[in-house]
């Protein structure tokens, strides 16, 4: 796994053979398909890790994500939950890139994903629940907000040539989010 994990993240998935992973793993190709069927298998197995890695990121108690410093200092909390997460995608930025476009071809990689979206919107619909705020619709208010960061780090990740600081941009996100929940 963690041979396709570097060469996926490195080449993409279709740029990936099997036999290159079990090279860089440094067993045969025997032996690598006594573990998993295909390509396919390792990539789902490294998702489902990657995925629970980071779903792991949001049960940890983290005082940069507390409800403390969410309902004292909104716009310091979601600077750290943007720079969090971007960090969290630029460790395997390659990677990302091939789950978005295999999200519409593979069922089981769109499966994994909208079970990661979904746990992350049900953590921010908790927190905004908690605040004392006037949202329309919660769900909703939870949904727009995980898609939204979800954009920003992807122009961040992925829009090299667009001459925007990402210090700007994070800063812009922040600001639109808290004044929508302030």
């Amino acid at each position: 796994m963690e041979a396709g994990l570097k060469l996926f993240s490195e080449k993409g998935y279709y740029d990936t053979t099997t036999n290159e992973i079990a090279k860089v793993a440094g067993v045969s190709i025997g032996s690598l398909y006594s573990y998993f069927n295909d390509k396919d298998a390792i990539f789902l197995s490294i998702l489902d890790s990657y995925h629970k890695k980071f779903l792991s990121f949001f049960h940890e108690k983290d005082e940069d994500l507390s409800y403390e410093l969410y309902t004292s200092d909104i716009r310091q909390w979601l600077r750290n939950l943007i720079v969090k997460l971007l960090d969290i995608h630029e460790s395997v930025k390659t990677l990302n890139r091939e789950m978005n476009i295999m999200y519409y071809s593979k069922p089981q990689v769109a499966r994994i994903m909208d079970t990661q979206t979904e746990r992350i919107r049900i953590m921010t619909m908790s927190f905004i629940a908690r605040s004392e705020n006037n949202v329309y619709d919660m769900e909703a208010t939870s949904a727009i907000i995980v898609d939204f960061i979800s954009a920003v780090i992807d122009r961040i990740l992925y829009k090299e040539n667009d001459n925007l600081d990402k210090d700007n941009i994070i800063e812009a996100a922040v600001d639109v989010l808290a004044k929508y929940l302030i």
